[in-house]
């Protein structure tokens, strides 16, 4: 274990108190929709400043387990379909494996990378212990090619929806990438290797293949929404993609039938084919 560790410290208390809330929703104590006590409340209950509990409470919603929060409104547990876990959930448990290897396909890695982050502080702080290894190889759309989604409802060739949608892609896959790469350089982890390839085209569905024995797939959907924060000032109402629960199988479970390992065997060649074939390195510092 590297020697900046420091073993038996107690973890920061913010992530004490999101363990805690994190029990109670994965337990049923709190369901989807119901509002979590006020912020004074829970920093009576905890004896803690706000900021703590605001900390708290973002790492819930970067792990899906809160809604986003509103002005005035307490903070809800988000909608999810019963005993699906969020992504956070299945890294946390990939991370303590002694290799961890993940091969990803999707839209972004703005969860992937929230997700990681919360390792990699853990590891940082020295509150978990580190693997040996991480291999991290991710597929993205490029960052080249007219991908027909997101668009503008009224203006199908104005290129700021899809202008966003690079700028996003770059902005997590970075901070994927340099989150990871600084556990190398600390000497934290021994060995750390993340690659990230663009593809030509958009996903239907979002995979994860984790450790080699567990795959998560998400699906998809059109949707349209408004897009904010432009440099101009503009909103701009755009068709979308959108995302949900993630569903989980393991190759590690009892019983896994010929079905599923012929299922896996698929999607692990699917993914192999188009990396080593199709993919090329995506540039983040365009």
């Amino acid at each position: 274990m590297p020697s900046d560790q420091r073993d038996g410290e107690d973890p920061p208390q913010y992530r004490s108190i999101a363990d805690d809330l994190r029990r109670q929703i994965l337990e049923g104590q709190l369901s989807a929709g119901d509002a979590l006590p006020k912020q004074y409340q829970l920093q009576r209950r905890y004896g803690v400043g706000r900021g703590t509990i605001q900390s708290a409470q973002q790492m819930l919603r970067d792990e899906g387990l809160l809604e986003d929060g509103a002005p005035g409104r307490a903070a809800r547990v988000a909608n999810r379909t019963t005993n699906l876990q969020p992504l956070a959930h299945h890294i946390t448990r990939a991370f303590a494996a002694r290799h961890v290897t993940l091969d990803v396909w999707s839209l972004t890695t703005e969860q992937l990378s929230k997700a990681v982050q919360n390792q990699v502080e853990a590891i940082r702080e020295g509150h978990q212990r580190p693997p040996e290894s991480i291999t991290v190889r991710v597929l993205l759309p490029d960052l080249v090619t007219g991908h027909p989604y997101p668009r503008h409802v009224d203006d199908p060739h104005d290129p700021r929806p899809l202008l966003r949608l690079r700028h996003v892609i770059r902005t997590y896959a970075g901070a994927l990438e340099h989150s990871l790469t600084l556990l190398a350089e600390r000497g934290l982890v021994e060995q750390v290797s993340v690659a990230i390839r663009g593809l030509p085209t958009i996903p239907g569905e979002k995979r994860y293949l984790i450790n080699g024995t567990e795959m998560l797939t998400g699906y998809y959907w059109l949707e349209r929404g408004q897009m904010q924060n432009n440099p101009d000032g503009a909103s701009l109402d755009v068709l979308e993609l959108r995302s949900g629960d993630l569903f989980a199988s393991s190759l590690a479970a009892e019983g896994t039938s010929a079905l599923e390992r012929a299922r896996f065997a698929q999607v692990k060649l699917w993914f192999e084919s188009r990396w080593e074939q199709v993919a090329q390195p995506l540039a983040l510092g365009d």
